[in-house]
C-alpha cells in the first residue's frame, strides 16, 4: 500500500513540475534591437541585441538564440549558430550581442533595390521596415518570436 501512495505522490509532483516548466517556457519574453554596425566591401554588418527575460519562479534552460533579419520575407542576414545551453535564473534576464553578416551587395541590391543600397553605401539616412525572428528552445520546447522593427542609418 505504501508503494502505491509513494508512486502516486511522485507522479503528482513530477507532473506538477513539468507543467510549471511548460507554463514558464510560454511566459518567457524577448526583446530585440538591430542597428547597422559596419558597411564594408562584402556587405553590411548588423548588430542585434537580444534580451530574454524569465519572469517565472523557475530556472530555465535556454538554447543560444538564433536571429534572422528579413525584408519583405527575404533573408537579409542571420546570426551564427551556437550549440550552447544557458541557464536563466528565476526572475532574471540574459542579454546577447549578436553579429549578423548580411548577404553580399548583389543580393542586397536584389532584395532592397539599387536606391536603398546606394544610400547605405554613401551614408545617406534611410529607414527600413525589417522583420526580426528570434528562434531558440526553452526547456526543450521551441520558442520563436517575430517582430517588425524600423532600422535607421
Amino acid at each position: 500500500m505504501f508503494k502505491w501512495i509513494a508512486g502516486g505522490l511522485a507522479a503528482f509532483f513530477s507532473i506538477r513540475y513539468l507543467s510549471r516548466l511548460q507554463r514558464a517556457s510560454t511566459n518567457i519574453t524577448s526583446r530585440i534591437r538591430v542597428s547597422i554596425h559596419k558597411v564594408n566591401l562584402t556587405g553590411i554588418e548588423l548588430k542585434a541585441k537580444v534580451t530574454l527575460q524569465n519572469p517565472n519562479p523557475v530556472n530555465l534552460r535556454i538554447q543560444h538564440p538564433f536571429v534572422k533579419i528579413l525584408f519583405k520575407d527575404k533573408i537579409l542576414g542571420t546570426s551564427a549558430v551556437e550549440n550552447a545551453v544557458i541557464e536563466v535564473e528565476e526572475n532574471s534576464e540574459k542579454r546577447f550581442d549578436l553579429s549578423i553578416q548580411s548577404a553580399g551587395w548583389l543580393t542586397l541590391i536584389q532584395i532592397l533595390g539599387t536606391k536603398v543600397v546606394s544610400d547605405i553605401r554613401s551614408g545617406n539616412p534611410i529607414q527600413l521596415n525589417i522583420q526580426t525572428q528570434v528562434i531558440t528552445r526553452v526547456n526543450g520546447l521551441p520558442y520563436e518570436k517575430q517582430e517588425n522593427i524600423l532600422l535607421q542609418l
